[in-house]
Order: C-alpha cells, then structure tokens, then sequence
C-alpha cells in the first residue's frame, strides 16, 4: 500500500510539472506571436513610409515640345495655360490651381464636366499671361503650348518645372488627334497618373467602336460631312473648314464618316478659312458646326443669304448644331463631339 502511495503521488507531482511546462509554453508562444505582430505591423508601417517617401521623392523625365523636364514627386499645385490641357488634369480628375481665361473655358467647355473649381484663380490671357499671378500660386507644374509660350519658357521654368506642347505637328509628322492622345498621356505621367491615362484612352477608344456600329447599322457609315467652326465678322459669315489632318475629322472618321472637304495645301492648324463660297464646293454633305454661344451666323445671318439658302444640305435641313464644342480639345472633348455627332445623325 505504502508503494503504491508513494508511486501516486509521483505521478501527481509529474503532472503538476507537466502542466507547469506546458503553461510557460503556451505563455512565450502567446508573447512571441504578440511581438511578430507588433514587428509586422511595424514593418508595414515603416514601408507605407518608405513608399510615400519614394514617391514624393521620384523623379521622372516627361518629353516635350522644347525639349525634357525632370518632375521630382507628384505635382498638386498646377498652372495651365491652354484650355486643352485644362480639360486633360480634370479627365485625370485634377482640379487645376491656375488656368489662363478661366472665363473663354468656361464659354466653350460649359457642357464638360466636371466644370473648373470655384478656387481657380485666372493667371491672364493664354497670349500673355500673367508671370506675377503665375509666380504668387507657386505651382509644382507648369503646361503651355509652344505657339505661344515657348517665348516665356525659361521665365516659366524659373518659377517650376514646365511642359510646353505643340498640338499643330508641321506635314510629315503626327496627325493633332495622334498628337493630343500622346501629349494627354505625357500629362498623365508627369502627375503621376499614367494606368488612369491609359483608362481613359481605352474607354475613349471602345465608345468609337460602339459609336460606329451605331452609325452602320442607322445606315450612315461612309456618309459626307463637312465640320466648321463658323463666326460672324462686320456682318459676314466667315468659315473654319477641318481638314483630315485635324481633331476633329480624325475623329469623325473614326466613327465611319467621311470628309467632303479637301484642300490641296496642307493646313498646319486642320482647317482652311473661308466665307461662303467655301461650302458651295460641297453641297451634298451633311453640315456640322459650332459656334460661340453668342454668335448668330447660322440662326440669323445665312438664313438671310441666297447663296446658302439654295444650297443642298441648307434646303434639306441636313445642317447640325454641335452646340458650341470646341474642336481642339482633349478626350472629354472628343468624346462630345462624338455623342452629339449621334444625336444628329444617328
């Protein structure tokens, strides 16, 4: 009995040791995963700031009109002064700080949204802006265009890293709807958006091809047009004709429609200016036009005027309001003039 006493109270004290162990076990088991937690959450933290140092500290090298800007971190305070680039930060979902003739943007990009923010401040006309009011922003990013600030662009790049386009490639070079495709995606890499860039485009690009089935199937791929942006001067009719080489006919033609008019001298700007002679040489085509909200030419003044009057597409009402677009802008614009080209014609 006194054996199997002692051999009970062995076996006891085995399992209180036992149990003893197990329990520290399970204690540095528990404080060991409470520390990788904590290292991990730690190191998580340390690479979200690694990262966020790493871009606010990334340079890239953005191809332009003038030459090649080095653009160090992602630019939040930017200066635009051309409308088209204005419409490109805001498809890219950037409010400018700063945009020339806020007013002009406003006339002609009213249907764009979204509009311009309340806070952008107007830095002058986009002839002559003002370096003063540029200055006082102090902008991360300048934008321009090279017709008319390439002879300011060292005063521009004094003040920030400046990016000055040519959307009027000379002949032999890319067409402005090519060219307005790249010069978006260069903005959209110099603000650090290149994968929203390439979504717009790709959205752009498939709203054609389902533009162009719709124009097929009402039975109007291939159908004439002639695109103008038309004004009236001291009481005449004055006419911007689009050539193959602009935007707009680019455009257009990528929803299977085709331009009436031609000119046999390549025109730098897309379009040859002309009065009303100029579409008597295609009486056949369907008219689209834009004009200022303001201007009468085509409610008023060529209802007046018998040479319009007995032309074709005037007597069978096939002349169409594009409502004011403007025909050198961005994607946003692009897709405009697409959706109201359907409106008309489909």
């Amino acid at each position: 009995m006194k054996q199997m006493k002692w051999t009970g109270l062995i076996l006891a004290a085995m399992m209180v040791f036992l149990a003893a162990c197990g329990g520290g076990n399970n204690a540095g088991n528990a404080g060991n995963n409470k520390q990788e937690s904590e290292q991990a959450s730690s190191n998580a933290n340390a690479n979200a700031s690694t990262n966020t140092t790493a871009d606010e500290t990334a340079e890239r090298t953005v191809k332009h009109a003038l030459g090649e800007t080095k653009i160090t971190g992602t630019p939040k305070k930017i200066v635009v002064l051309e409308w088209t680039y204005a419409e490109d930060l805001i498809a890219l979902g950037v409010q400018p700080a700063g945009v020339a003739d806020v007013k002009g943007y406003g006339e002609w990009y009213g249907a764009i949204d979204p509009r311009l923010d309340a806070t952008v401040v107007d830095v002058g006309t986009r002839q002559e802006p003002s370096i003063e009011t540029i200055t006082s922003l102090e902008p991360d990013l300048i934008i321009g265009v090279n017709f008319r600030h390439e002879a300011i662009y060292d005063q521009l790049s004094a003040i920030a890293p400046t990016l000055i386009f040519n959307p009027y490639p000379e002949e032999g070079g890319l067409d402005q709807y090519s060219e307005m495709e790249q010069t978006f995606s260069a903005i959209a890499d110099a603000l650090g958006k290149k994968a929203e860039g390439e979504k717009v485009l790709a959205d752009l690009h498939s709203y054609y091809d389902e533009s162009k089935a719709k124009l097929a199937s009402a039975g109007k791929e291939g159908q004439e047009v002639v695109f103008t942006q038309a004004w009236t001067n001291e009481g005449v009719a004055t006419f911007r004709l689009f050539t193959d080489n602009s935007m707009a006919m680019a455009i257009l033609a990528k929803i299977g429609l085709k331009n009436a008019h031609q000119d046999s001298a390549f025109q730098q700007y897309g379009y040859s200016e002309t009065d009303i002679e100029g579409l008597t040489k295609t009486p056949d085509a369907s008219v689209l036009y834009t004009t200022s909200a303001t201007d009468t030419v085509f409610s008023e003044l060529l209802p007046k005027n018998e040479v319009y009057k007995n032309l074709n597409f005037a007597k069978e009402n096939r002349v169409y309001d594009m409502k004011g677009i403007w025909p050198f802008g961005g994607p946003l614009s692009a897709k405009l003039l697409v959706e109201r080209t359907l409106e008309a014609l489909g």
